[in-house]
């Protein structure tokens, strides 16, 4: 087995780790219980979970019941966050090795470059809604530095690395790059969020109504289409002309109505009947 193997088996088998840990129970991270307090104010009489970040939905406090097992479950939950945490930190460190060992495999004098079409990234904004769906993004496997610097996922895959052949997991991210290869990209997402691998994700396309990928998500998933075209950003930051075509933005969880009044913001969005 090559070393490039051996870190790829290592990848997988971390999150394996990770999804038994997540079908244990719930997982809390970056937040803390407090305390209850009788002789304090009526806020203060109950034990609570907080966090800086609004993640109870769309809240910075949870309040827990003093006459139950709710303190017990919650620590529990923090447990399991902070054992998550340290993996996808692992699992970050080992993408990094993995990318590096790639791009000097992939380097060859005799292999004539072409011409790429330049990256465009996702504007600052569609990430923030995209915060406030789902708390936070555990994962963009089709990224670079750049994009984290808004993007800000717990992990993410270089379009070296390609996410394709490596395993998603969590709260995801996704605007796949213009390579040709959506349907893949979009293929590899439902398989994740099928295993349950994937527990909720946002997917950024461009429409494709008679591809039949595109069918398949509109049939199963609600869609967002922005009233105006995304203007994208260039490697510095800057924004350029609205394209040609304009946006479909998918949601993939449990969170439809929370998707539904957010992005409701931006463009109209599909409702779909549950039978």
């Amino acid at each position: 087995m090559s070393k490039l193997e051996e870190l790829k088996t290592q990848l997988l088998s971390l999150q394996a780790e990770i999804a038994r840990i997540k079908s244990e129970g719930r997982v809390l991270t970056d937040c803390w219980i407090a305390k209850a307090k009788p002789g304090g104010s009526k806020k203060n009489k109950y034990p609570r979970l907080k966090s800086r970040k609004p993640m109870f939905d769309g809240k910075k406090t949870e309040y827990l019941s003093i006459h139950s097992s709710a303190v017990a479950e919650a620590e529990a939950a923090l447990a399991r966050g902070k054992a998550v945490k340290k993996l996808d930190k692992r699992i970050q460190g080992l993408s990094e090795r993995v990318n590096q060992l790639q791009e000097k495999s992939s380097k060859s004098p005799k292999t004539p470059t072409r011409k790429k079409a330049p990256q465009l990234y996702t504007p600052p904004e569609i990430i923030d809604l995209v915060r406030v769906v789902m708390g936070e993004i555990d994962l963009d496997p089709a990224s670079d530095d750049i994009a984290q610097q808004w993007v800000q996922a717990g992990n993410y895959y270089t379009l070296t690395l390609d996410g394709l052949f490596h395993p998603w997991f969590g709260r995801v991210w996704l605007h796949p790059p213009a390579d040709g290869k959506t349907a893949k990209w979009t293929s590899k997402l439902l398989n994740e969020y099928s295993s349950g691998r994937v527990t909720e994700a946002v997917l950024l396309v461009r429409p494709s109504a008679g591809s039949k990928w595109f069918q398949k998500l509109t049939r199963l998933f609600p869609v967002c289409f922005p009233d105006e075209r995304l203007k994208f950003l260039d490697d510095q930051a800057m924004p350029q002309p609205q394209p040609k075509n304009g946006n479909a933005i998918f949601y993939l969880g449990q969170n439809r109505q929370q998707f539904g009044q957010v992005f409701g913001t931006i463009g109209s969005v599909s409702k779909l009947i549950d039978i």
